[in-house]
């Protein structure tokens, strides 16, 4: 009998260090790595509890992709774990939220929506002839075929993609917040941002910039300057400029999935 019970207080143990409180990044890592995850059950909660019956995230995706994780930002409460998907042909994103409650779960996954209608865009804009880019040009005269190609990559690309080209960039990015700041457009918030984005050199700088316009209605954001890159009704990806850390909003599953920092009042944000 005392072996009996040595051994069911041993058993006991290991099934408590199976399910031992685990960071959302510890989590996340497990959640999609190749290989299942029994416990996973134990972590999700929520949206993820319903959506993850059989198979991990990780299982489901293609066996080729690596993936890497990162904190976005960790709260007491909340958390947000950015995934990186990518293969020889390009990467993809999603983005993980957790919320505490005893323990840390995984509350949902979100990502940018819609995306497959601006790929099959971009496959036919890329196959056009001269002659048809041409005639393209004629009949878009406010958006040409070189705007709209370069809008489209990068409003269905990385966010690898979008850092890149925000770094290469970054300078015209801050000169067209410099324009706006001094020419004080949106003091008028309705007529201010039509007065914006038809000003002719912040017009030409967000062309060139490959940006669809510059707003303060998106991101859930009255202080911030978004600069829309692109996306269909509420799915939308772009670069908010905020200084202030204390106004930039909160990150949530239900619009703002995700706020990336990107350095010196710079983030990318996606919303659904």
């Amino acid at each position: 009998m005392k072996y009996f019970f040595l051994f069911f207080i041993l058993l006991t143990s290991l099934r408590g260090q199976a399910r031992q409180a685990l960071p959302p990044l510890e989590i996340a890592e497990r959640f999609v790595a190749r290989e299942g995850w029994p416990a996973m059950r134990d972590y999700l909660c929520c949206e993820a509890q319903q959506q993850a019956r059989r198979q991990s995230l990780g299982q489901q995706i293609p066996g080729r992709m690596a993936r890497a994780c990162e904190v976005v930002q960790q709260t007491t409460t909340t958390a947000v774990v950015a995934v990186e998907l990518r293969d020889s042909t390009g990467g993809n994103d999603f983005y993980l939220h957790f919320v505490k409650e005893a323990t840390w779960k995984l509350h949902s996954v979100r990502g940018l929506g819609m995306t497959s209608f601006g790929r099959q865009m971009l496959t036919v804009l890329e196959g056009l002839p001269p002659a048809e880019i041409a005639r393209y040009n004629q009949t878009h005269p406010q958006a040409e075929y070189d705007f709209t190609v370069g809008n489209i990559r990068l409003w269905v690309g990385s966010d690898a993609d979008i850092e890149a080209h925000f770094n290469q960039r970054q300078a015209d990015f801050e000169k067209t917040v410099q324009l706006l700041q001094a020419r004080n457009y949106f003091a008028t918030p309705a007529a201010g941002e039509a007065a914006a984005n038809a000003d002719p050199a912040i017009n030409a700088l967000l062309k060139s910039l490959y940006i669809s316009r510059v707003t303060r209605k998106t991101a859930d954001c009255d202080a911030c300057f978004a600069f829309v890159i692109g996306g269909l009704i509420d799915n939308t990806v772009g670069l908010l400029y905020e200084p202030d850390a204390s106004k930039v909003p909160a990150m949530n599953p239900q619009s703002l999935i995700v706020v990336k920092p990107l350095g010196k009042g710079w983030y990318l944000f996606k919303t659904t």
